[in-house]
């Protein structure tokens, strides 16, 4: 990168990093109550909690939960392909869901992943409730459990309501298939709520990247929690709804989409929750779904419903993010190191940008050599700026110099570089992915800030072989702190992105210097 890119990167990255890494996010405002209908619902055991909601437009009531005596719930083990799950008979349709393959932290003896963990419920995840009270059933309700052909069935029954779980699973199957069944002996309600949770505590450096998400139409509609409303209807046709983490999922994916999505922010610190919104037009409603907790990697969640995809944030820059993922990958099942990898596909970057890189260069050097006669002509026309921009045009256009043309090349390799920070920031791959030596964890930084000092020695070396066309006092003064802010920008970043800066000026540095010897 020559030093018109450093400028151009770096003060685009002041707005399009730090705001990401650095917002300082408000404080959630408590929920006010107002016209609230207290509904009981969800958690097989732990801690409840009582929330209140407004009612929203057509949905004439709120699914809401009162707190209950605890009564320790019996669970079943079920296994699936991402680990093994676990049932209750209680009101939550999951006590469990342990990921075998992704432990809590970078230690032998560390705890699995428990995607029931990640939720504001910490008895157990996923509810079906409605927005009728007389249909309320307690939270650590104890219904009943018996195993069926390839899979389970948990019944439960009152003098208002009865009430089947359906589950289908295998150890080959990464998802969970779950037929919901109610039938309503007295009072109809209006109303039935599939719901899924989620919490951001203050403390969770991921807390920016915890949202809800519903997938309406061809959109995604994400809902960071602390902007989740106490009550917050999102009409449209809703194919599934989850919540989720910068690397990790919770989905429920109905076979029939429901017309409309509902959001909740639930008491304490930005937990909410989201719900498929089904009508009741009959005495009994069934509503058959996939359940999904866990990783967020692109063939698993193809496999379980295509769209799913679209919950890995990429950002504006889906189009090139999508072929350099691919590439990443490709590179790693043949090297099997993730650090490697990235060296190795910053180098191809530079590659197949070299031709855009070297015009660009070509144009910087042109501009050099016209540098005395423009300067000639600011300083004869310094006190007639119109005067100055028409010389200014018709002198460039005699030397064949196209000053966008100089500038294209840059413009064009910084979508890459963007797709590329977004691949590495949200990718599952990087997940506790070790390089060697002191860098154990790709997807987290450095622990000893060692590449973040090395890249801003390895950028200050770049700046010093790099020919400089800049005049304006302030631009050379920027110039200079550049290697620094890039320096202390990267030391809260993801390790394998600062692998790849670094790489990348290693690279410009050796690309520079060959081209200053082709273009002496």
């Amino acid at each position: 990168m020559d030093r018109k890119t450093l400028i151009a990167i770096g003060l685009s990255l002041i707005v399009f990093v730090g705001w990401q890494k650095f917002y300082i996010e408000p404080r959630m405002p408590k929920p006010t109550a107002v016209e609230t209908t207290t509904m009981t619902a969800g958690g097989s055991s732990g801690t409840n909690s009582t929330n209140t909601a407004t009612s929203s437009g057509a949905l004439s009531g709120s699914v809401q939960a009162i707190s209950q005596k605890e009564i320790i719930a019996k669970s079943t083990e079920i296994s699936t392909g991402t680990g093994p799950a676990f049932i209750g008979d209680a009101g939550r349709f999951f006590t469990d869901w342990k990921l075998t393959a992704y432990k809590r932290e970078m230690k032998k003896d560390a705890p699995t992943i428990d995607m029931v963990e990640v939720t504001q419920n910490n008895g157990g995840e996923g509810e079906f409730a409605f927005d009728l009270p007389d249909l309320a059933y307690a939270s650590n309700v104890q219904g009943t459990m018996k195993a069926s052909e390839g899979g389970a069935i948990w019944n439960y029954e009152d003098a208002n309501l009865k009430l089947t779980r359906e589950y289908s699973y295998g150890a080959d199957k990464k998802w969970v298939d779950l037929v919901l069944t109610a039938e309503f002996k007295t009072k109809k309600p209006n109303y039935a709520f599939v719901s899924v949770g989620a919490k951001a505590p203050l403390e969770d450096h991921e807390a920016n990247d915890r949202q809800l998400l519903a997938y309406q139409g061809t959109s995604l509609e994400r809902l960071h929690l602390k902007d989740v409303k106490p009550v917050q209807d999102l009409p449209g046709v809703t194919k599934w709804i989850a919540a989720q983490s910068r690397y990790f999922l919770l989905a429920l994916i109905p076979a029939d989409p429901a017309p409309r999505a509902l959001a909740q922010a639930l008491p304490g610190e930005k937990n909410a929750k989201i719900s498929l919104v089904y009508p009741v037009t009959g005495n009994t409603i069934r509503i058959p779904l996939k359940a999904y907790f866990g990783p967020k990697e692109m063939n698993t969640l193809h496999a379980v419903e295509h769209s799913l995809d679209l919950t890995i944030d990429f950002g504006w820059f889906t189009f090139f993010a999508y072929p350099i993922l691919k590439v990443m990958k490709w590179i790693n099942s043949a090297i099997g190191n993730w650090g490697i990898s990235i060296i190795l596909l910053t180098l191809l970057i530079k590659l197949i940008t070299f031709p855009l890189t070297y015009k660009s260069m070509k144009s910087m050097k042109k501009i050099a050599a016209l540098q005395p006669q423009m300067n000639a002509l600011k300083e004869k026309h310094k006190d007639d700026k119109e005067s100055l921009n028409r010389e200014m045009i018709t002198f460039m256009k005699t030397q064949g110099y196209n000053p966008v043309a100089g500038c294209l090349p840059i413009v064009i390799q910084m979508p890459v570089f963007f797709a590329l920070y977004r691949v590495l920031y949200s990718s599952i791959e990087l997940y506790q992915a070790p390089f060697f030596g002191w860098i154990q964890d790709l997807s987290l930084k450095d622990p000893f800030y060692i590449t973040p000092v090395l890249l801003t020695g390895m950028m200050w070396l770049q700046q010093k072989v790099t020919p400089s066309t800049a005049t304006d006092p302030m631009q050379a003064k920027m110039l200079q702190f550049m290697p620094l802010f890039f320096g202390v920008m990267m030391i809260n970043l993801p390790a394998g992105l600062t692998i790849y800066m670094l790489v990348n000026a290693a690279a410009s540095i050796a690309q520079q210097k060959y081209l200053n010897k082709r273009l002496a």
